[in-house]
């Protein structure tokens, strides 16, 4: 058998076996859709999370039931180290090595993240067993997962492209022009100056545009969302789900803190997603000694603390931008 037909063969099984765990969760979809799909053809996707704050111990709930650290994965006996698993959650500590394994719910109950999918021109049977899971498990979930036409971010086409003045129109957000001063006078790639290791939260925002803006136009780009609420899965395309996604980016997502979204703000270890205090707490939480805590860092299952680290929140990211960005400056 040669190997296309092997390769169609396994995409017959892995897609019988999406269909049947989605009808299992009770997951809806819209008439006529019955066959695979890539994601417009994009290498890597741009993902996109919003979602309405859950409360402290729904955090928990849901960090220790999807982070392959708090599972049973992580007995004693077990010597793979669960941050390299790519499950929902992807990391929820720090992002140093590999950034795109980012979060989408942070320690004070926050639903967002601007994500990149690790998968290839991913379709369906590769990305929806990942989240159609979901809204059983945690019925309060009230959340969308948009997966863009974007390979990986939307904004570094159009800097390239003589910073947002190009000719292809699809390159054309004008989102930056306002900002055009600061983005050139802290952007590495335009400057060819040396790379600040402790940059404040200014320059970390505008050397970081190119990669962790996401345009005001991006619902656009949006092909499919998985939308959970209610206890309920749907999955939807085209114009219903850019709709979906204005819908809670809208409601969920603002210039004051969106830039928490995205990984270019935990570059460094200045910067983390939660505290040691919560990572123990989540430990007791899940029936286990908080001291695994302890011992997971010296096994390189956990990146160590930083007692100096700022824990980021919602509040925190809010009191920086209007610090250092404010005067109505959007970043969305």
């Amino acid at each position: 058998m040669d190997y296309a037909r092997k390769f169609l063969n396994y995409q017959k099984r892995e897609m019988k076996k999406m269909w049947k765990l989605a009808d299992s969760c009770g997951v809806k979809f819209p008439n006529g859709v019955q066959n695979t799909q890539h994601v417009a053809n994009t290498r890597r996707p741009l993902i996109l999370f919003r979602g309405k704050p859950v409360t402290a111990e729904q955090t928990m709930q849901v960090i220790t039931g999807e982070e392959p650290l708090f599972g049973e994965g992580s007995k004693e006996a077990c010597w793979w180290d669960p941050r390299e698993d790519r499950g929902v959650l992807k990391n929820i500590f720090y992002r140093q090595g590999y950034n795109w394994l980012s979060t989408w719910l942070y320690s004070d109950g926050t639903i967002g993240g601007d994500l990149i999918c690790l998968e290839k021109y991913p379709e369906l049977h590769e990305i929806l067993p990942d989240y159609i899971h979901l809204a059983g498990r945690y019925p309060f979930l009230d959340m969308t997962v948009s997966f863009t036409t974007w390979d990986e971010n939307c904004c570094f086409a159009c800097l390239e492209n003589s910073l947002c003045k190009g000719d292809e129109e699809d390159w054309k957000c004008r989102d930056c022009e306002p900002y055009m001063d600061k983005i050139a006078l802290y952007d590495c790639l335009l400057n060819e100056h040396q790379w600040n290791k402790n940059p404040d939260f200014e320059e970390l925002y505008y050397r970081s545009w190119r990669w962790a803006h996401i345009r005001s136009d991006v619902a656009d780009f949006v092909e499919i969302t998985i939308w959970i609420h209610n206890g309920e899965t749907e999955v939807l395309f085209g114009e219903e789900a850019a709709r979906r996604f204005r819908e809670y980016d809208s409601r969920y997502c603002a210039p004051e803190y969106a830039f928490m979204f995205s990984a270019e703000l935990y570059d460094y270890d200045s910067n983390c997603i939660c505290s040691k205090a919560f990572v123990e707490d989540c430990f007791a939480y899940a029936g286990k000694p908080r001291s695994l805590c302890d011992a997971y860092v010296e096994r390189g299952f956990i990146s160590p603390f930083n007692e100096k680290a700022v824990v980021v929140t919602k509040e925190w990211v809010t009191g920086q931008y209007n610090r250092f960005i404010g005067n109505g400056a959007s970043c969305k």
